[in-house]
């Protein structure tokens, strides 16, 4: 796989928002790496409010709260079998909630986020946590694809 060839679209609803490109990028080529993907990945992230958050969680998954990370994926791989190209879907991200699970978890914002990131890149290729056994071999995969970036709490 060539580096640095993935696509992250990123769509944010204020300037302030912080998010962490580079890393992004690293990590979505780790992804790749960790599942032997030899195309171009494209992946749009919306960070969003916790307003816009709670919103579309009740609408998609019937839960009325703000949650962190909500992942639109393409269920169906086989229609990019032939394209030169894998569009993994979307990633909503709530900043605010991505804020405060730092605070109550005691770590930084970065190491929150691009865990959080790390996640819903391993739910949109497909993965689950509904049961211990499949939590347990998606902690696996999230932790692989996350740790080589070495961040810390603190960072």
């Amino acid at each position: 796989m060539i580096k640095n060839t993935n696509l992250i679209n990123i769509s944010t609803y204020k300037n302030d928002v912080i998010y962490f490109e580079k890393e992004m990028h690293e990590i979505l080529n780790n992804f790749a790496k960790y599942f032997k993907i030899n195309k171009q990945i494209i992946l749009d992230v919306s960070i969003v409010s916790s307003y816009t958050s709670r919103k579309l969680n009740f609408e998609y998954r019937q839960k009325d709260k703000t949650t962190d990370i909500l992942s639109f994926g393409y269920d169906d791989f086989d229609l990019y079998d032939k394209m030169p190209f894998l569009n993994l879907g979307e990633l909503v991200i709530c900043n605010n909630k991505i804020k405060k699970q730092a605070i109550i978890f005691n770590h930084s914002i970065k190491r929150e986020f691009l865990y959080l990131f790390t996640h819903g890149l391993v739910h949109l290729y497909g993965y689950d946590h509904q049961f211990e056994k499949e939590k347990k071999e998606m902690d696996f995969i999230v932790d692989s694809i996350f740790n080589p970036l070495k961040i810390t709490r603190n960072d």
